[in-house]
């Protein structure tokens, strides 16, 4: 399985808080059937300032380390990116951390306020779907403006925008309403990727093994693994040559 929603790199963001921390996520991942991981470290203005220079010596030290200890696992590194004007900076500058590409796209993922869809994201998705931006939604399923009601988010998905439910809404990890929230994503065909969105190895576990069987019950196996190792791997595969040259 690939995981391309995880926050595995140490000391910069809401993560794991040593190297230490770091590798002993990497070792659960890797023995609970993850081969592949980007990590996605937040890029929230005014809270974790990151970019593509501060993130990369934190990846590189952390994929070495990796090798060193010889766990089986490529890592790579992208960000999950908030809402926010600085996005078109980012983009003008050419310093999109993109996570991949998906239908010849390059790919971000996005990350909504836990609170709201703020006002504005269809012109800011329009703005970037211009500029051959598309958007992977993060974790919708936890948002409370479509968990009180989901068709807030059914605009998105017909602009374009592809969702990413978090693996610990399908197992109960946020309780009842994520999950049936996530259900329902799923019962519309509306999800592309599941992920673990791991912070740590107490609630916010580096797993999806759980996740993808209980997605099997309403979307089957196929679709399930889908959304677990094929389509992730499309998504970053050249993501992860890019890193491997």
């Amino acid at each position: 399985m690939i995981d391309i929603h995880c926050h595995l790199l140490p000391g910069i963001d809401d993560g794991p808080k040593s190297l230490e921390d770091s590798l002993a996520m990497a070792r659960h991942a890797a023995n609970a059937g993850i081969s592949k991981i980007v990590a996605t470290p937040h890029i929230t203005p005014g809270r974790y300032d990151n970019s593509l220079d501060t993130i990369r010596p934190v990846f590189e030290n952390l994929k070495a380390t990796i090798k060193e200890q010889k766990i089986p696992l490529e890592i790579s590194f992208a960000a999950e990116i908030r809402f926010d004007p600085v996005i078109m900076d980012l983009v003008n500058n050419d310093e999109l951390p993109v996570i991949g590409e998906y239908e010849g796209e390059r790919l971000i993922l996005l990350e909504f306020p836990h609170s709201h869809i703020p006002p504005g994201s269809e012109e800011l998705i329009q703005w970037l779907a211009d500029r051959g931006v598309r958007v992977l939604i993060a974790h919708p399923e936890r948002n409370r403006s479509v968990l009180g009601d989901i068709e807030k988010i059914t605009p998105l998905v017909k602009s374009g925008c592809l969702l990413q439910i978090t693996g610990g809404s399908l197992t109960g990890v946020f309780n009842d309403a994520p999950r049936d929230c996530a259900n329902e994503l799923l019962k519309r065909g509306w999800v592309s990727v599941i992920a673990s969105d791991a912070h740590n190895l107490h609630a916010r576990c580096p797993e999806l093994k759980a996740a993808r069987e209980e997605a099997a019950k309403i979307v089957g196996e196929e679709e399930s693994f889908d959304m677990v190792l094929g389509r992730p791997e499309k998504i970053s595969s050249i993501h992860f040559q890019k890193h491997q040259e």
